[in-house]
């Protein structure tokens, strides 16, 4: 549900991620494997804004070809969308 298409680019050094869903996100990387992991986290940063100032979230489209899908982690999903007041506690 909440895969979002990124666009992988190699931006001289580095590698640039974007979001066409979340204009708001872009993150990169000194490798691929840098940059991918810093989308997660930019990706969950990007759509924790559009919850604190309570606009809705925007919905990720079907990725096209050539991109990633990125999705944001189960515990920083439930917290995006119960809200941020939410606490979420783990019980081992």
């Amino acid at each position: 549900m909440f895969n979002y298409p990124a666009t992988l680019t190699k931006d001289g050094e580095t590698f640039l991620v974007t979001f066409r869903d979340v204009p708001e996100v872009i993150t990169f990387g000194a490798s691929k494997e840098e940059a991918l992991s810093n989308a997660v986290d930019a990706l969950e940063t990007g759509l924790s804004f559009y919850v604190e100032s309570r606009k809705p979230l925007p919905l990720p489209s079907k990725a096209k070809r050539g991109e990633i899908t990125v999705y944001a982690a189960a515990l920083e999903l439930a917290t995006l969308v119960l809200g941020p007041h939410i606490k979420v506690r783990v019980v081992a």
